[in-house]
C-alpha cells in the first residue's frame, strides 16, 4: 500500500513518469501476498463460526481487532492514495497522519498482525509458520516500495528521520 503527506504539496515530482502495468507498478509483489494471505486462511481452514472465548481464541479475536483498527484508520488517512501495488500513484501525496505517524507501512502492520489472529484463531501451526513469513516478506516489500517513494517524494527521506519504524513501533 503505497503511502504518501498531507504536509507536501500535491504536485508529482519533477522528472517522474507515470506507472502503469501489473508487474510494473510491483504486481508481483500484490500477487505474492495474495497467494500468502490464502494460504494462511485454507490452510488453517477458519471456521469463524465455532468461536468461543477461551484461551487462544480470546487472544486471536483481540489481534484481529487491532489489526481491523489499524487497517481502516490506514485506509482512511490515505484516502485516494490507497492502492495495492507498492509503487505510489502518481497523483499522490506523502501521508504523515494517523498511523502513518507511527510506523511508515501501518497497512503491512495490520495485515501480519491480522492474520496472526487468524492462524491463531485456526489453531493449526503451519498457518502460524506462514504468518510468521509475512515479517520478512512485508519488510521486502516495503524496502521495495521505499526505494520508489524516495524517488517520488523529496520529502520522504526527511520523514524516514522521523518516523524511524516501518512496521512496529521501537521495534521493526
Amino acid at each position: 500500500m503505497s503511502m504518501t503527506s498531507s504536509k507536501t504539496s500535491t504536485k508529482p515530482c519533477p522528472g517522474s513518469r507515470p506507472v502503469s502495468g501489473f508487474v510494473e507498478r510491483g504486481g508481483v509483489w500484490v500477487a505474492v501476498q495474495v497467494a500468502l494471505l490464502a494460504a494462511i486462511v485454507l490452510i488453517g481452514r477458519l471456521d469463524l463460526a465455532s468461536y468461543s472465548l477461551t484461551g487462544s481464541g480470546t487472544i486471536a479475536w483481540v489481534l484481529i481487532g487491532i489489526a481491523l483498527v489499524v487497517g481502516v484508520a490506514a485506509s482512511l488517512s490515505l484516502g485516494r492514495n490507497l492502492t495495492p501495488y507498492p509503487k505510489p500513484v502518481q497523483a499522490g501525496t506523502m501521508i504523515e497522519r494517523g498511523p502513518y505517524r507511527v510506523v511508515r507501512h501501518p497497512m503491512y502492520t495490520a495485515v501480519i498482525v491480522g492474520m496472526f489472529g487468524v492462524a491463531i484463531r485456526a489453531e493449526d501451526w503451519l498457518s502460524l509458520l506462514l504468518a510468521l513469513t509475512l515479517i520478512p516478506f512485508f519488510f521486502a516489500k516495503s524496502s521495495f516500495e521505499e526505494r520508489h517513494l524516495i524517488e517520488h517524494y523529496p520529502d520522504y527521506p526527511a520523514y524516514r528521520q522521523r518516523v524511524p519504524r516501518r512496521l512496529v513501533p521501537g521495534l521493526l
